[in-house]
């Protein structure tokens, strides 16, 4: 694929040279003419001329007496700038357009580049501390005599910089202050032009040149910021498939081989890099779909350790025997509250001996006690698009959303669910029914049905079933049964029993008293059977007010109040478990060691009821019962099935704590447990070419979209408006990043990453606007979050139909695909970008 520049959209058609005759104008344009500005001839025009300087956001801040680069004003094609180089590293560099606006072809007539005045040369060199270049923006040497048609534009670049790699004896004795001009004289194009320069198949020419064509790829046009350092000023493309047909077309052009492992092209970024999605390992040169399971990292886990085995810095793995051995600095050690901090980050297969191999192989992650590690476990099971299939984090916080986090403030709950069974059941027509049942006669601990009958005998007509008792087994004996309490279609609403309970009924009463610890139930007490409560649990006033010990007890030592649900199930109701009111407030103030309820309070007990529910917007605070001091306050944010709050101490409010779990500058001081293991990837497998890679943001966009029940000033809390919603709740196709605790990148101490390497966000793959091309046959993580709801956040994930716009909780194990970008005008030297041939990324 060539590589093109660009041609302006309202390119001028060149004007027939007038013929002989016209005089000293034709005379004049048919020679080899230098002008510097513009011009006109006859109704030609020279119009050749510098525009668009862009300088590097990274630049060197200038000094005093310093000048940044300019165009000249009358020749319009020289620059010049003057720069003071303070220690390694620091440079100044700038892109500039030459543009041929006018009628006329020019090609380079001659190039300039001056150091302090003076043409650099052997006599005028630039000092050995620095470097100077002056090349065409992909890094090709300028070439002379080369063609600038009339219409089109080319893209110079220029850098100094202080040196890295220099000798001692090469530092300047004291900061110079070095002024540079580079410029371009453009002449008229003549028998020498040279039409063509070769430059370098790139991988961000591959994307541009398709999406210039109109087929297989788009220009992004929305804001973005790949580059912590600055807004790049390169154009992004990314694959765009209009039809399930073209995404399958691409998902044969966007392979790359890239440090032996396969990965996919998904688009380019703002500094001229191009952003891989990790595919797997390498099999015969090629990246086939076909390709089975690999190394790969299993959840973290913990293990174990405290005998003596030998952990290795680093391991093999024989793929004839699929063992794994250790390899690097191999040492012996037996892991205690000393010696385990030390084994952080090494590998062991348990084995007493140095040279032991082993099937599942354990990277040390963290230390859990003096006993046992944090492990990931590594094995030949994974996917071959993936490397290992991992939790997010924990969860139960919003602080657990972040690819890395600090403050934690823990959602809860004070209600519970008074269940009649253990769950709703799809009928096994396979199983058996009776209509009585025995425990403990016929087998040991074993439920026996008397009289049974196969459930495939009542041909579909499953209502008879109620009343009756049904195997937990495709036997008629089991640890287990069920009691049948209703039945709708093919579901079968049931009270559980098992370890010998036979009871079929509960006892409910008005009232109740307490003695000793033992509540005794009493007003109108009555003994219902579960059949009862499953006719009668939509009616919320049936039983809404009443107390129930364990079942058909009359006294117990923890007595339910049950109270009604917005959402009644079949097989569940929900109660409160105290017998006290609770206390809500409007606000709390805290003097460093204890809160005190302030504001208006209400206190009552059946938080669900019409009256009381008109308090929640409002009413978020709580002491967990009618108190109003504490030294842990809950913030209530949601009544599904009961209080949800989240836990605060140490802290004076919830717009703090949010702050603290999702802004705060400290925000990102701890490792995501998926950050942990990508990292021991990279480490393992990308290290050694690091040089390949470019720093890029990695977006983990927590910025609240809508605070929901979280809101102290009047959101909804009883329905999904409660839902504290993030960017992505609704996914969207924007690159954008905003917070900078959200921009992570080893460049940014506010987020800043181990390794250049990261996950796709969910704005990144909805990019690519069909399913097909995200699709793996597994769900993997992204590293967006979309909710917290109850006391679950939720992250988005592709699933296994490559559906950008599912999400998973963050202890859920999805697959892992590292992302990475390399750097621009990375080159490759073969292939076409199909899974059968990739393209061969350039590395020397």
């Amino acid at each position: 694929m060539k590589y093109r520049r660009n041609k302006k959209e309202n390119m001028l058609i060149l004007l027939i040279l007038l013929v002989v005759g016209l005089g000293i104008g034709y005379a004049l344009i048919s020679s080899n003419l230098t002008i510097n500005g513009i011009g006109r001839f006859n109704n030609q025009n020279w119009d050749v001329h510098f525009e668009d300087l862009t300088l590097n956001p990274g630049n060197v801040e200038l000094s005093q007496g310093d000048a940044p680069a300019t165009i000249d004003q009358t020749t319009m094609t020289d620059i010049t700038f003057t720069v003071t180089l303070q220690e390694p590293g620091d440079f100044y560099e700038f892109e500039v357009a030459a543009v041929n606006a006018g009628t006329l072809d020019a090609m380079i007539g001659l190039v300039t580049n001056n150091l302090n005045g003076n043409p650099i040369s052997d006599t005028n060199p630039v000092p050995a501390f620095a470097s100077y270049t002056a090349t065409y923006s992909d890094g090709v040497e300028i070439a002379p005599n080369h063609l600038l048609e009339a219409g089109y534009s080319e893209t110079f670049k220029v850098r100094v910089e202080y040196r890295t790699d220099i000798d001692p004896e090469d530092l300047p004795d004291e900061v110079e202050e070095l002024t540079f001009n580079f410029g371009v004289q453009y002449v008229q194009k003549d028998a020498n032009t040279v039409i063509e320069v070769p430059h370098p198949e790139t991988l961000y020419g591959v994307m541009e040149a398709y999406a210039k064509e109109g087929t297989y790829a788009l220009k992004y046009t929305g804001a973005h910021q790949d580059s912590f350092t600055g807004t790049g000023n390169k154009e992004i493309y990314h694959w765009y498939a209009t039809t399930d047909a073209v995404g399958t077309e691409i998902l044969d052009r966007n392979n790359v081989i890239f440090a032996g492992q396969c990965w996919q092209m998904i688009r380019t970024t703002d500094t001229g890099g191009v952003k891989l999605i990790y595919n797997g390992e390498v099999e015969n040169n090629q990246c086939l779909n076909t390709r089975g399971t690999h190394i790969g990292y299993g959840n973290r886990t913990t293990q174990t350790l405290n005998s003596s085995y030998y952990y290795g810095t680093d391991y093999t793995y024989d793929s004839t025997n699929n063992v794994f051995a250790l390899s690097g600095t191999i040492e012996e050690s037996t892991w205690n509250a000393t010696t385990g901090p030390i084994l952080i980050g090494k590998y062991t297969c348990k084995s007493a001996s140095s040279t032991g191999t082993c099937q599942t192989l354990y990277l040390i992650e963290s230390y859990d006690s003096a006993t046992q590690a944090y492990v990931f476990p590594i094995s030949k099971n994974s996917h071959y698009s993936q490397f290992g299939t991992l939790a997010y984090n924990l969860n139960g916080s919003p602080a657990y959303v972040g690819y890395m986090y600090n403050d934690v403030y823990p959602g809860a709950t004070k209600s519970n669910s008074f269940s009649i069974s253990s769950s709703s059941w799809t009928v096994n027509t396979s199983y058996y029914y009776s209509d009585t049942i025995d425990w403990n006669t016929t087998t040991a601990n074993h439920y026996t049905l008397l009289n049974p009958q196969q459930l495939s005998t009542l041909n579909g007509d499953y209502r008879s079933l109620v009343g009756k008792y049904v195997s937990n087994s495709s036997g008629t004996s089991s640890t287990q049964a069920k009691y049948i309490i209703g039945v709708s279609g093919t579901t079968l609403y049931y009270k559980s029993l098992q370890n010998g309970d036979l009871n079929i009924s509960l006892t409910i009463g008005d009232s109740y008293t307490e003695g000793g610890g033992v509540y005794t139930l009493t007003g109108n007490v009555t003994s219902i059977t579960y059949i009862d409560w499953y006719n009668n649990i939509d009616d919320y006033s049936v039983y809404k007010g009443k107390y129930v010990c364990d079942g058909n007890n009359t006294s117990c030592s923890s007595i339910k109040h049950i109270y009604s649900s917005s959402n009644p199930s079949k097989n569940s109701y929900s109660y409160f478990d105290t017998t006290t009111t609770w206390s809500f407030a409007e606000s709390v103030s805290y003097d460093g060691s204890s809160y005190v309820l302030t504001g208006d309070i209400k206190t009552f007990w059946d938080f669900y009821d019409t009256a009381n529910l008109s308090y929640f917007p409002t009413h978020h605070y709580t002491c967990f019962g009618n108190g109003t001091s504490c030294t842990t306050v809950g913030y209530v944010n949601n009544l599904n099935y009961g209080i949800h709050y989240v836990e605060l101490s140490n802290v004076s409010d919830i717009e703090t704590a949010i702050n603290n779990m999702l802004y705060a500058s400290n925000v990102n001081a701890k490792n995501s447990s998926i950050k942990s293991a990508i990292d021991a990837w990279y480490a393992k497998y990308l290290s050694e070419y690091d040089e390949y890679i470019e720093d890029t943001i990695f977006c983990n966009d927590r910025t609240i979209k809508s605070l929901g029940g979280w809101s102290p000033d009047g959101e909804v809390i009883t329905s999904d408006d409660s839902y504290l919603q993030f960017q992505e709740y609704s996914i969207s196709k924007d690159l954008s990043c905003d917070r900078a605790t959200d921009q992570f990148s080893t460049l940014n101490n506010s987020a800043k990453l181990t390794y250049k390497v990261g996950l796709m966000s969910g704005p990144e793959m909805n990019l690519l606007n069909r399913n097909i091309i995200c699709k793996t046959g597994k769900e993997y993580w992204l590293a967006s979050p979309k909710y917290f709801f109850d006391n679950f956040a939720f992250m988005r994930s592709i699933d296994i139909s490559g559906n950008v716009s599912s999400s998973g909780i963050p202890y859920s194990s999805p697959g892992v695909r590292p992302a990475i970008s390399l750097i621009p005008r990375i080159e490759y030297v073969s292939g076409d970008g199909s899974m059968a041939t990739p393209y061969i990324v350039k590395m020397d």
